[in-house]
């Protein structure tokens, strides 16, 4: 009995070991390159290139009555930053807790590495003056100090209309005030002044108008002032000390 394998098993153990032995090394040359790319794309995501390194790569559109400063102050970005490591939402956030921003997006481009910000702000409708402080007011009656408009002067953009002695409490009324003054912009109201009792008088073209402290009736009280509005015609606005419209139902003219 022959103990041997024949020729053509031989040769097929051959061949398969020779097979196993190219796939070994196609597998370690696999591995060493892969390792390589990895090492390879590491060190050069580290590379200094793919840094933020100071304010220049940061560019920002949309801003008119805020300074570019107040927006580099607010990031609080600690130079040099890899562009990879940027949390844009984090950055979006504290440029959304300036009182005078509505909104902020972050846009990070890798090539070249830069961040580019886009801000949407709040307008200011009125000049205020709130606690003895100077500010403005925006359209849903959130009183905003000036330090947060460091570029309004330079844009002359200062709003015509004034608010004397504004309080937060008094921000439900403000939004339909606003709103009524929009829809009658033939009664020319330039300012609202709060008294410290809580009364509200206007300052109109047909003079001062006394709304007193109950403004449930603020839609009857404007409409009275638009049936008014002839009355500098018969009646000199300096002679007239205000005008009470505390109770819409009756037109009472208080004279000097």
């Amino acid at each position: 009995m022959n103990s041997f394998p024949p020729p053509q098993i031989k040769y097929k153990l051959a061949l398969l070991k020779a097979q196993d032995l190219r796939l070994s090394r196609l597998t370690l040359w696999r591995s060493c390159f892969v390792v390589f790319c990895a090492v390879s794309i590491f060190l050069l995501a580290n590379l200094p290139y793919w840094q933020i390194k100071h304010q220049s790569q940061i560019e920002i559109n949309g801003e008119k009555l805020i300074s570019r400063n107040s927006i580099y102050n607010a990031l609080k970005i600690s130079y040099p930053q890899f562009i990879w490591k940027i949390n844009g939402s984090n950055l979006a956030k504290q440029i959304e807790s300036i009182p005078s921003i509505a909104g902020a997006r972050i846009n990070r481009i890798i090539i070249p590495p830069k961040l580019i910000i886009s801000l949407q702000e709040k307008a200011p409708i009125a000049l205020a003056t709130s606690q003895g402080k100077v500010g403005f007011l925006d359209t849903n009656g959130l009183w905003i100090d000036q330090k947060f408009y460091d570029n309004i002067s330079a844009n002359s953009a200062l709003p015509k209309l004034k608010v004397l002695n504004y309080q937060a409490q008094y921000q439900p009324e403000w939004v339909s005030i606003y709103q009524l003054i929009s829809l009658y912009p033939e009664l020319e109201i330039t300012e609202l002044h709060w008294t410290q009792s809580g009364n509200l008088l206007l300052h109109t073209k047909i003079g001062k108008v006394f709304l007193g402290s109950d403004l449930s009736q603020l839609k009857r009280q404007f409409k009275t002032m638009l049936k008014l509005q002839n009355l500098p015609d018969y009646i000199e606005n300096s002679k007239i000390a205000y005008i009470d419209l505390s109770n819409p139902n009756l037109d009472l003219i208080q004279k000097y």
